[in-house]
């Protein structure tokens, strides 16, 4: 019996994934490699996740690495040689000259429009995932929009998973926002005292939020086709965008850390964020959001509610007022008026003003 050749599948990480992006390969194609070795790192719309060797044999690729990859399709193969013919396919047309495996994939429909049409496969160098569509447009020529030339940008999955979950979490047009100035200075002296608190000042907002959701359960919910749903647990995400992408690490159960656990587990993902080490598991699951963009100096922001949640907050940057001699920064809440009203929301920041002040 031959020896035989094993497929790479790209799994399912993730319900609402479509595709995937492979970020990158680990391994040299016809490379040699054990079983439970790294092959290449792909990116779902929650996290970077490794795709390890699932036996050992010669790595052959058939993906290029920055493309867009079907949930459910083959990254790749393990063949006994490294030189073995590969299995050919309808969909998956790889096998389209020495090189066409690290260039692109083409669909079927892809395939068969290119024949009729008399287009090379090196048209489409780099492109990754090529469909029908994208045949179409280059036989049309170039792009215009109002008689200006136009590129189409494919968005990463990470961005993608962004828009979906706060294009859901608008709740029709039935968000609202309230405000309210917090003193500068008892947030300061809290940090001053709690060197834990250095590296992630945000730590001390985060344990304070998910107490104070306990009290006001309303802003721990969300809305569904005419129904209420309350959370029983309390996790708190944060926003995070250093260059890396935006993404949402969530704190599990805040209302029961203290607050040395809370500071040191932001520090863990922030890191993890930095390493491009975060699992979907540290994205998902968040019932109440904080977005802090005092570092980039905004004195106001209008923060965007998330997909099955009911609230979020914004926390502003430092200012002194005109006549003021203490600086105060804001604490801004966008709230879904179909589970909560104005007062709940401003209640809410006064407690929190007052908890931060104090503290």
């Amino acid at each position: 019996m031959a020896p035989e050749i094993i497929p790479v599948v790209i799994p399912q990480e993730n319900v609402n994934d479509e595709s995937v992006l492979l970020a990158a390969w680990r391994a040299g194609e016809r490379e040699f490699v054990e079983q439970g070795r790294l092959l290449a790192e792909i990116e779902t719309s929650k996290a970077l996740l490794e795709i390890l060797a699932p036996a050992a044999g010669h790595l052959r690729r058939a993906a290029a690495e920055g493309s867009s990859v079907p949930v459910g399709s083959i990254l790749c193969y393990l063949t006994p040689g490294a030189d073995d013919p590969l299995p050919q396919t309808t969909v998956d047309a790889a096998v389209l000259g020495e090189t066409s495996v690290e260039t692109a994939r083409f669909s079927k429909k892809a395939l068969d429009l290119m024949n009729e049409k008399g287009l090379k496969p090196a048209s489409f160098a780099g492109k990754g995932l090529v469909r029908e569509a994208d045949v179409r447009e280059v036989l049309g020529g170039q792009l215009h929009f109002k008689g200006l030339p136009v590129r189409r940008v494919e968005l990463p999955a990470r961005k993608l998973a962004e828009i979906r979950s706060l294009s859901a979490g608008q709740n029709d047009g039935l968000s609202s926002l309230v405000s309210v100035a917090c003193p500068a200075a008892g947030l300061r002296r809290a940090v001053a005292r709690r060197p834990e608190l250095a590296a992630t000042p945000l730590a001390w907002t985060v344990f304070e939020v998910g107490r104070l959701l306990r009290i006001h359960p309303l802003l721990n919910a969300y809305y569904d086709a005419g129904r209420l749903y309350l959370y029983d647990a309390v996790h708190v995400g944060f926003v995070v965008d250093a260059g890396k992408g935006l993404q949402v690490p969530v704190i599990h159960d805040v209302d029961r850390k203290e607050l040395e656990d809370v500071a040191r587990r932001m520090q863990d993902l922030l890191l993890a964020y930095e390493d491009d080490s975060m699992r979907a598991e540290d994205l998902t699951n968040g019932t109440f959001t904080i977005s802090d963009l005092s570092a980039e100096g905004a004195v106001f922001i209008h923060p965007l509610i998330n997909e099955r949640q009911s609230a979020i907050l914004g926390v502003a940057a430092a200012r002194q007022p005109p006549g003021d001699p203490g600086e105060t920064f804001d604490l801004i809440l966008s709230f879904d008026h179909r589970v909560a009203e104005g007062r709940v929301a401003v209640q809410f920041l006064k407690d929190l003003r007052d908890r931060l002040n104090a503290a």
